[in-house]
């Protein structure tokens, strides 16, 4: 545990750490507690703030997902819908959706460039993108919308300000809302290819939910404290702090990293997250806690708890993905990398990014195709949150882990290392034992 405690200290120091807070809780299979401490602080101006601690309320942004995937494998279990299932039938408005392949003229045939106007949404600004000049291009989906579609990121959904071709869409068509406007809305445009074709990073899980609202008439938040925080004995996990009496100041503070500075040079950001949203998002709308989460990661690990069967959680962790799919996983992966310095989380040693491990898709995360040395074990699966959070469960060794922290931007170096370097201790532990 020494050795897990240094790193935390060496990271959170506040004259020479680059995290200003972070938590990290491992459990067992047993349920029993392998390591759970926070380090650091609350906000990123030190002086003038509480410790950090495993009750603090943070945005998790995409380990939501794994929740919704719970939620999604409840419903399944219960025999309310399959999850090869047409979800159109349960929500028809998708029946609008076609996919968008272009637009008619040059690629650079395009309106002028609109005046940067201030919405309050900075770098998210939906109008700050030309207006094509040409008619977009669709075609008509060819195959059911599945609900396996949607957990998997294979069903053609692109979260829009990831794809240029979205951003010029929403430009055209004077799209108002979104992924980060706080409604269901900001989730509605047309789809990038066929569903099971390939994989792209997107809002299935923000429409599965309303599958699962729509099937239990339950609002999804309701369904969730019913369903699944309430049977962990988790009191703080929710999608709408504001109504639990929190303020943006009861919330772990978002940091960046002072341009231009050296990486102990943190300063307050912007959360790109709504505090106050309209609807319960499945995909990355959740404000939770270690303690909570591990709670969640726990159950799952010993096998269901009181949420799942064994049989749900065996197909909510079996991998699910195409050739195609597997192909278009990999290239997201290798091409949203900046660096070598990401490789290691896949592969356990520096290496290019070509030599990255095969990886597979679960109902709720990537998984590991084989072992990595000194670390997960083959099938581990796991995810991250926009703010360097991550989670990962290893069945094999019989280990869950989740690391909280509130740092911009995704793929920060030292936030990376800081993964790398917990783990490594992590399994030093659990392979002795």
């Amino acid at each position: 545990m020494a050795e897990i405690d240094a790193i935390l200290g060496k990271y959170t120091d506040p004259k020479t750490g680059s995290i200003h807070g972070a938590s990290f809780v491992a459990v067992d299979a047993n349920g029993n507690d392998i390591y759970r401490k926070s380090f650091g602080h609350q906000k990123v101006d030190i002086k003038n703030s509480p410790p950090l601690t495993l009750d603090t309320v943070t945005w998790i942004a995409s380990q939501t997902k794994l929740t919704t995937s719970v939620s999604v494998m409840q419903i399944v279990e219960r025999g309310l819908i399959g999850l090869d299932n047409d979800v159109r039938e349960v929500l028809p408005q998708l029946k609008e959706l076609k996919i968008l392949v272009g637009f008619e003229g040059e690629d650079g045939d395009m309106e002028p460039e609109p005046e940067n106007e201030d919405d309050g949404q900075g770098p998210y600004n939906p109008k700050s993108v030309p207006r094509p000049k040409g008619k977009p291009i669709f075609e008509d989906v060819k195959g059911p919308i599945t609900l396996r579609h949607l957990v998997t990121h294979t069903s053609g959904l692109c979260y829009d300000l990831a794809s240029p071709l979205l951003m010029k869409y929403s430009a055209w068509i004077g799209r108002q809302d979104n992924m980060f406007s706080g409604t269901i809305e900001g989730f509605f445009h047309p789809l990038l290819f066929q569903p099971g074709t390939s994989w792209t990073y997107g809002p299935g899980l923000d429409w599965a939910a309303k599958v699962v609202e729509k099937l239990t008439g339950l609002e999804f938040d309701e369904y969730q404290q019913k369903n699944i925080w309430q049977p962990l004995g988790a009191k703080n996990t929710t999608f709408f702090p504001a109504k639990r009496g929190l303020t943006p100041a009861d919330i772990h503070e978002t940091a960046c990293r002072a341009e231009g500075k050296g990486s102990q040079d943190l300063e307050p950001g912007t959360c790109p997250w709504k505090f106050e949203c309209r609807d319960a998002l499945g995909s990355g709308g959740l404000f939770s806690t270690a303690n909570d989460y591990s709670k969640l990661l726990a159950a799952l690990l010993s096998g269901g708890g009181p949420l799942l069967s064994k049989a749900s959680v065996d197909e909510l962790f079996r991998p699910q993905i195409r050739s195609g799919a597997v192909k278009g996983l990999r290239e997201f992966i290798i091409g949203t990398s900046l660096d070598n310095t990401q490789a290691p989380i896949w592969t356990g040693s520096a290496k290019v990014w070509q030599d990255v491990m095969e990886l597979q898709h679960s109902l709720c995360g990537v998984v590991n195709a084989e072992d990595v040395e000194g670390r997960r074990r083959k099938s581990t699966v796991h995810w991250s949150g926009l703010p360097n959070l991550i989670w990962y469960i290893d069945r094999e060794s019989g280990v869950a882990a989740t690391f909280f922290t509130q740092l911009m931007p995704v793929g920060d170096r030292p936030a990376r290392q800081i993964w790398l370097d917990l783990e490594e201790a992590l399994y030093k532990i659990v392979n002795k034992k």
